[in-house]
């Protein structure tokens, strides 16, 4: 099953054995918004040009949630900056995280998990089924950071993307996120996009 980096975001934030979401709900939620808009720039569906989105494919990506995005993008009357499209995807977090989770779940790679808090509420968990693909993709990452790996713009955005969502310490363990902070700045420093996405997140919070 081929991730995307809002599927891989998704995964990251994740507690494999509780099946629940670590990350903070108002970062994640623009964590996503920014995976949904950096994916679409890596399949050549979108470009930056100053500090405007502009549609430049309405070819099908092959997945729907991002297929929707890319609608909406492209629908829209005018062109709008990166930030208004951060705010505006941002809003729809719980469609995007449901989409997302049904995609894994129906890969195989999560399954859900019906859990009663105090035998009365019913809270859903998400927890793995297959660890594989989380597990190679968190080696992948702490390769690149630990032995100085070559990057590939994916990447790059996914680590900004976890940097984001504050979950280094998540990902890498608390004293190699630690270790990685300087690494990990001058990673990101290498995806001006996703710089941009960073900055309009920010002048959110």
């Amino acid at each position: 099953m081929n991730l995307n980096l809002v599927d891989q975001l998704t995964l990251l934030a994740l507690d494999d054995e509780k099946g629940s979401f670590i990350a903070d709900s108002f970062s994640f939620a623009y964590g996503l918004a920014g995976a949904v808009i950096l994916e679409l720039s890596l399949q050549e569906r979108i470009v930056v040009e100053g500090k405007k989105l502009k549609v430049k494919s309405t070819q099908t990506c092959g997945d729907a949630l991002l297929d929707h995005f890319l609608n909406k993008i492209s629908g829209s009357k005018k062109e709008r900056s990166i930030q208004t499209w951060v705010e505006t995807i941002g809003e729809k977090f719980s469609y995007i995280k449901d989409e997302t989770l049904a995609k894994l779940i129906g890969g195989g790679i999560l399954k859900k998990e019906e859990k009663k808090i105090l035998w009365i509420f019913n809270v859903d968990k998400f927890p793995a089924k297959n660890a594989k693909p989380e597990n190679l993709l968190r080696k992948r990452l702490n390769d690149i950071l630990l032995n100085d790996c070559d990057v590939e713009m994916q990447e790059i955005m996914l680590i900004s993307l976890i940097d984001m969502c504050e979950l280094n310490s998540e990902v890498y363990g608390k004293e190699r996120a630690k270790e990685y902070k300087k690494k990990i700045k001058e990673i990101i420093e290498k995806g001006q996009l996703s710089t941009s996405i960073r900055k309009s997140s920010k002048r959110n919070s």
